[in-house]
């Protein structure tokens, strides 16, 4: 039975989920490459899902189309860590900055129980649940920005830096480890919920550029 247009972007959305997945946790190795019938085969799909599924990946830098010689898993480096969480942090501040003048009680509440949340599977090692609550947490401040273009633009950063911070983050960090990130986060909650854009902005780059210090030390220790 031939495929409907809704059918096959389904498929594609299933078929991006899943490889983004396998290259977060590292089931796809930096530089592996990626066979389109192994994947066709796996997600139960055709070659068209699959490439369009690649090209997407693609556009979020997480992997490489090489011409003639299909698609791999993009590498990773200190020079392509720096420059992405270089952007993030001027993206970033600039949306929590604007969150200040926007944002909703109800946003706030909102971003009080995501970081509860992400508190808690963080101690218990829960790595899928401390990753999606840390990434909403933050995703739902910026959005208080109102700004649809630059929440794009950070969040295909994030899907990017998502790769080291499964690499380089234990599952179960260290009690000071976790005090410091309790801290760096409920710095810029308050911050936001006093709509304080500078206090806001200053404690959003000062958790960023502690974050890039440690992934910087990580990557060069695996080397």
């Amino acid at each position: 039975m031939a495929h409907t247009t809704r059918d096959v972007l389904s498929l594609v959305e299933v078929v991006y989920d899943n490889l983004r997945r396998a290259i977060l946790e590292g089931r796809y190795k930096p530089g592996q490459r990626l066979r389109l019938q192994e994947i066709a085969v796996e997600n139960n799909a055709s070659f068209i899902p699959v490439r369009e599924a690649l090209r997407l990946l693609e556009a979020g830098r997480l992997v490489e189309i090489i011409p003639n010689k299909g698609a791999r898993v993009s590498e990773i480096s200190e020079a392509d860590m720096l420059d992405a969480y270089s952007l993030r942090i001027n993206l970033e501040r600039m949306a929590i900055e604007n969150a200040c003048d926007h944002i909703t009680d109800e946003e706030l509440v909102t971003a009080t129980q995501l970081l509860n949340q992400m508190m808690d599977a963080f101690e218990a090692g829960d790595v899928e649940t401390s990753s999606t609550s840390h990434r909403n947490f933050h995703l739902t401040l910026y959005k208080g920005a109102r700004s649809p273009w630059l929440i794009h633009l950070i969040e295909l950063l994030m899907s990017n830096t998502d790769r080291y911070r499964r690499l380089l983050t234990p599952a179960r960090p260290s009690p000071r480890h976790l005090e410091e990130m309790r801290r760096q986060h409920l710095n810029i909650l308050e911050a936001v919920k006093k709509r304080d854009r500078k206090l806001a902005g200053e404690a959003l780059r000062q958790h960023l550029e502690d974050t890039q210090v440690r992934y910087k030390a990580g990557l060069a220790e695996r080397v």
